[in-house]
């Protein structure tokens, strides 16, 4: 099947699958998922995983993420920034230890067990906010604790990731750059995004006013840089797409830029984005270590919850909203097939748990919007 029928065969089973999830009162995005799933290997095997359906999602996601820049309350993440730095950190910490242990007792070696660990320490928050953003409550409390925990999280699973890598990795890709270099390069994008943000917040750049028809391909196209910029300094591009979407989102051009980039990218790049998740999830790779993948699976949902959930009512925040933060930090998405991609490559983890590894993966990117959404609708409830 020749690639314009394949993207025409993903957008038809998104639409179809996401609108029939939505009438059963279920996020839209589980329904693309569940569509991957059965459009891919393990199921039907009408699509299978390729280079260009993961330059679309990854464009998905980047679009995604800078959505949430744009309509993030910046005010609202100041207020929320100390419970976020503890969720990302106790959301971190429980996974780590966890699995760990868990892959000990599968008799898995000590370093595959660590790397393990460290690839379900990450989050992916694409997909809760997708979720959060259809529900109206990305600017709540908990929306905005798990934006920016996601962003803490992103940083310290990538410095741990970068010093497990660097200290026992063996990469095919050449020489690695070491832990102080990486630590020097982000330091260095934040200031770059700290001094972008005050030239447009202090200095309103009026020249724009003769190109208003193209500012959005401008702010695309600077949400791009930034994103590309983030994973030149090994941190992952939603970052670089979410602060872009922050700078953008201080300019009079905000809605105008959030309207058109959304359904720019609510067309395409984001539903093929959710199918390509359900894409990369193989039965084998639950069948050849069923136990692993149920423990797996199970640990990974129970600590990165927990974590957020205890972070949070450390701050006061209530039970419902406490919860509400846990599962908008289960997913691992993206997150996590990068980094598993990352450890195979630097022969971290082996062939024979791959699989396994991503099966998890994928449920854990299922089952969060599945958890996130009554949640929602319950504290919903309560307020009235």
């Amino acid at each position: 099947m020749n690639y314009l029928l394949v993207l025409v065969l993903i957008l038809l089973v998104a639409w179809l699958m996401g609108e029939a999830f939505e009438r059963l009162q279920m996020p839209a995005v589980v329904g693309q998922l569940v569509g991957g799933f059965l459009l891919g290997p393990a199921v039907l095997n009408w699509v299978k995983p390729s280079s260009m359906i993961a330059t679309f999602a990854e464009l998905g996601v980047i679009v995604l993420m800078f959505l949430a820049g744009l309509e993030s309350d910046l005010n609202l993440l100041k207020k929320y920034f100390k419970p976020s730095i503890v969720v990302a950190v106790l959301g971190i910490a429980l996974p780590v230890i966890s699995i760990y242990a868990l892959g000990r007792f599968h008799a898995l070696s000590t370093l595959e067990s660590l790397f393990i660990g460290v690839i379900f320490a990450a989050t992916s928050v694409s997909i809760s906010v997708a979720v959060l953003k259809e529900m109206h409550a990305l600017n709540t409390d908990a929306g905005v604790t798990i934006l920016g925990a996601a962003v803490a999280d992103d940083i310290l699973s990538v410095l741990l990731l970068s010093a497990v890598v660097t200290i026992f990795g063996v990469s095919d890709d050449g020489p690695q750059l070491s832990l102080p270099m990486i630590v020097g390069l982000q330091v260095l994008f934040f200031l770059l995004i700290w001094g972008l943000y005050y030239v447009v917040k202090k200095f309103p750049i009026h020249i724009w006013k003769n190109w208003q028809s193209y500012v959005s391909l401008f702010a695309l196209l600077f949400c791009l840089l930034m994103s590309g910029i983030a994973e030149d300094v090994q941190l992952s591009a939603i970052t670089g797409a979410f602060f872009a979407g922050i700078i953008v989102s201080q300019t009079e051009y905000r809605k105008q830029v959030t309207v058109q980039v959304e359904n720019f990218g609510m067309l395409l790049f984001v539903p093929i984005f959710f199918v390509n998740v359900g894409l990369n999830m193989q039965l084998s790779g639950i069948m050849n270590n069923v136990w692993l993948f149920i423990d797996l699976s199970l640990l990974a949902i129970i600590t990165k919850f927990l974590g957020a959930y205890e972070g949070s009512r450390m701050f006061g925040f209530d039970h419902v909203s406490a919860a509400e933060v846990g599962a908008g930090m289960i997913s691992r998405g993206e997150v996590g097939l990068i980094i598993a991609e990352m450890g195979l490559k630097s022969h971290l983890i082996s062939e024979n748990y791959y699989s396994t590894i991503i099966a998890a993966i994928v449920i854990t990117t299922i089952v969060a919007p599945l958890i996130l959404r009554p949640i929602i609708s319950i504290k919903r409830r309560k307020n009235i």
